[in-house]
């Protein structure tokens, strides 16, 4: 019986705890907002009513609280006096909604850990406001009313100007101000960027305005321009009809009945000759008006055409200034990027504006007529000397060279053309003469002779084209101008990797610069990370201010950018590991790229309880690979060649540099991935062949010039310039802006001693033979076991796991090589005899 009753008494229902906190906060509002009315209604004459009512005239119907006017009555009068007339005046509102928001967290059942610096900060504000007001009553002939500021306000004031005086007033403003600025955010660096930001965004707002009214403004008048030429065109027209009829009328009519059409009189002699002058006249100024306008080299201008003729020899020469794109307008891409930052919400993000970026000067640089003449005959002469007919030539004159297209004879072979190149390039002197034979696509053989002045193309030219600000690209890279003075634009994500080679000073640095000042002004943090790894130290130190917006690295890791060549590796491995990972979540997601996924994800249709989440482009940028080849070998080429292979996909690019193109820095896997190659000025035709497949790259001048093959053809570029102090200025900019919390974090690695087999199972043969080794040269290297033992890479690794397990070498050491514990082969012996007792 008792046992039912204990049943019973536990199924009964009842509140439970979340239940009873919503009942609470309920009360608690309610509380607050009767306190509110109270101190809403205040009447200072209530208190002397309410303290005349005795507990019986609570009662009684005709009692003196009917006198008293608050509207919580005699109980709000009591509260009202105390709150509002004896402490801080009207201010005391601000404890009412500060009860009110602690019920509505408790109705909500939210955390109060946040609530604790808002009360305090709060009450603060309450009194610091009931202060301020009271030191205007009683200092600066305010209303003598203390409703507003209370007793306590009052008496706080004239405390304060008594220790300071007039200072007080100071005083009390900056208390006002930094109280504000704490209550909008705790950061007030970051309040100051914001309020900053909301100023900036409010000017540009009323000057997109003005320029929108001076547009339409324009508009009107063109159309008011329109309709009076359309009204005098009318007026003319019907002048000139009714000119028309009149001399028709004056016209003698023919006497034949057929023939009723007025015969207009014949020309005399004299209007032909002086109409025949007009003309050759009109000829002539469109001649020098076409000389006029080539020799002024502007890039926006359209293609251009000059024959040039030689009275030696019959063979023209066409000139054609290659036709520029067209520029944007300065602010175009600043828009465009303010559209793309506004559709990712996840930070306040604002692009780099253009207005960074250093102008180019205005005078360009002209077109030496005389100089593509002299260069004309002496290929023309060099060529007739053995005998190669030429019947047409055409110069294409280009930022940096000039290339001249010869259309030899049909019966002419154009290895006998090639085999004069370097004949060629004595008589022209030349620094460097490419010849290309034939020219891809045409029935000429191409001669690329470097300009004596070339043109510096600036990276704002580049970027401030409608080609760069209207691209539908996913990572954008414009590295510069082409001979046809064409932007010359790919997308990182089709190429998909770059491998970039060059002498020292050949421009290979400011490339990388280019590349990644191109994807900073297309790209939202939030869909692309860098993964910087400098040998060097110093080429890409200055993005280390950006490492909370663009930076992806391990979360051990001291340094952004990474120049340890253990950390290289590491970081490479963990990428391999994020690759892995990222195609585990496309397997699921079942979508066959990353643009797919992050579409998916967006629409909602993955859960992240699965593990689904935003997936950013990476791109890896490997400034000097020599380096680390020559101190990881084969532990940096697996992890490159892998992602080389397989990292398409889920949107991880690599970009790799480096000042020595032989054989043993880019090898045949690495060069096997690697489709799209770009080379600087190199020192010889092997180099050249190494990175391009072919020669040509000793032949370029240096300072930004290049090749470009993706293996459909080879283009030659002038690499726009970039300065430091310009990506000084867009690493700043961006770095002071509020970015995420922390870098992006790359996977943690797992250590290689996990997977390392029990030393007592499985030993290989080799084993005490390596262990002596070891001990003889007192060096713990894969390297030495592989050369002396004559074994593979694999199995001398596991030798060296197993001598780890056995207490004869030390742990992974990264590059270096492992310490030997063992110091002599008696100590050795000793060891291997407990091995065998023991197995």
């Amino acid at each position: 019986m008792a046992k039912n009753n204990l049943n019973t008494s536990t199924n009964t229902p009842g509140l439970d705890a979340n239940r009873k906190k919503e009942i609470i906060g309920i009360i608690i509002m309610s509380i607050a907002v009767l306190l509110g009315l109270s101190i809403f209604s205040y009447n200072a004459g209530d208190y002397q009513y309410a303290r005349s009512i005795s507990f019986i005239d609570l009662f009684n119907p005709d009692a003196n609280s009917r006198l008293v006017q608050n509207w919580l009555g005699p109980v709000g009068a009591y509260l009202s006096h105390y709150l509002v007339h004896s402490l801080f005046g009207y201010t005391s509102i601000i404890l009412a909604l500060i009860i009110g928001y602690h019920g509505w967290h408790t109705f909500r059942r939210r955390d109060f850990k946040d609530l604790g610096w808002l009360t305090v900060l709060s009450i603060w504000g309450m009194i610091l406001l009931s202060t301020f007001i009271g030191w205007l009553t009683t200092n600066a002939d305010f209303p003598d009313d203390s409703i507003w500021s209370g007793a306590a306000g009052i008496a706080i004031a004239q405390v304060l100007y008594n220790i300071t005086n007039i200072g007080s007033i100071i005083i009390l403003s900056v208390l006002m101000l930094v109280t504000m600025l704490m209550f909008v955010d705790r950061d007030l660096q970051k309040t100051i960027d914001s309020v900053k930001l909301w100023i900036e965004n409010i000017q540009e707002k009323m000057e997109e305005r003005r320029a929108a009214r001076q547009l339409r403004k324009e508009e009107k008048a063109k159309e008011r321009e329109k309709r009076l030429a359309e009204k005098r065109a009318a007026k003319a027209q019907k002048k000139s009809e009714k000119e028309e009829e009149e001399e028709l009328k004056k016209q003698p009519i023919s006497e034949t009945k057929d023939e009723k059409e007025p015969v207009k009189p014949a020309p005399s002699i004299d209007e032909l000759v002086e109409k025949s002058e007009e003309e050759d006249q009109k000829k002539r100024e469109k001649e020098q008006s076409e000389v006029k306008t080539l020799d002024t080299r502007q890039r926006a201008s359209l293609e251009k055409e000059e024959e040039i003729d030689d009275e030696e020899d019959d063979i023209e020469v066409s000139v054609y200034v290659g036709k520029g794109d067209e520029q944007a307008d300065e602010k175009d891409l600043d828009k465009l990027n303010k559209e793309k930052a506004k559709e990712v919400p996840v930070i306040k993000y604002k692009f780099p504006t253009v207005d960074l970026l250093d102008p180019p000067p205005s005078e360009g640089n002209e077109v030496d007529l005389e100089e593509i003449k002299e260069n004309k005959r002496i290929i023309l002469d060099k060529l007739k000397r053995h005998k190669i007919e030429i019947v047409g030539i055409n110069a294409i004159v280009g930022p940096t060279v000039t290339l001249y297209e010869l259309e030899p004879a049909p019966d002419v072979k154009i290895s006998k053309i090639e085999s004069y190149s370097n004949d060629l390039k004595m008589a022209t002197a030349s620094k460097g003469l490419r010849m290309i034979s034939p020219i891809p696509g045409k029935s000429a053989v191409g001669i690329e002779v470097p300009n004596t002045t070339r043109e510096t193309v600036y990276i704002k030219q580049v970027l401030n084209t409608k080609k760069f600000v209207e691209t539908d690209f996913v990572l954008p890279v414009a590295f510069g101008k082409t001979i046809e003075n064409e932007v010359f634009m790919i997308d990182l994500t089709k190429m998909p990797h770059l491998l970039i080679a060059g002498a020292t000073g050949s421009g290979k640095s400011v490339g990388i610069n280019t590349i990644i000042t191109c994807l900073l002004y297309k790209c939202h943090p939030d869909n692309l990370k860098f993964v910087m790894i400098d040998p060097k130290k110093i080429e890409l130190s200055l993005y280390r201010n950006i490492q909370n917006h663009f930076l992806a690295m391990l979360p051990d890791s001291d340094e952004p950018i990474i120049t340890d060549t253990s950390k290289a590796q590491d970081t490479l491995e963990s990428l391999c590991k994020e690759m892995d990972e990222r195609y585990d979540l496309l397997k699921m997601a079942m979508v066959r790229d990353i643009k797919s996924y992050n579409e998916k994800y967006k629409t909602g249709e993955l859960d992240e309880e699965l593990g689904h989440r935003h997936l950013p482009y990476i791109v890896v940028i490997i400034d000097e690979l020599a380096d680390l080849m020559m101190t990881a070998g084969k532990q940096i080429e697996e992890p490159i060649a892998r992602l080389a292979q397989l990292a398409r996909a889920i949107g991880i690019h690599l970009v790799v540099a480096t000042q020595r193109p032989s054989v043993n820095v880019i090898t045949g896997t690495i060069k096997a991935n690697f489709p799209a190659r770009i080379a600087y000025q190199v020192a010889s035709k092997v180099d050249s062949r190494t990175i391009l497949d072919q020669g040509g790259a000793d032949q370029l001048i240096g300072m930004g010039d290049m090749l470009f093959n993706n293996g459909t053809g080879m283009i030659r570029i002038q690499n726009a310039f970039v300065s430091t102090e310009e990506v000084e200025k867009i690493n700043s900019f961006i770095g002071q802006q509020a970015g995420y919390k922390e870098p992006f974090h790359l996977p943690i690695i797992k250590d290689d001693t996990s997977e390392i087999p029990d030393p007592l199972e499985d030993i290989d043969e080799y084993f005490e033979a390596a262990a002596k080794l070891v001990i003889l040269h007192q060096q713990g290297s894969v390297s030495l076991l592989q050369r002396k033992l004559k074994i593979g890479y694999n199995r001398a690794g596991r030798i060296i796991d197993q001598l780890f397990n056995a207490g004869i070498v030390g742990p992974y050491q990264g590059s270096t090589a492992r310490d030997v514990l063992i110091q002599d082969e008696d100590e050795l012996q000793e060891l291997l005899d407990n091995l065998d007792e023991y197995d």
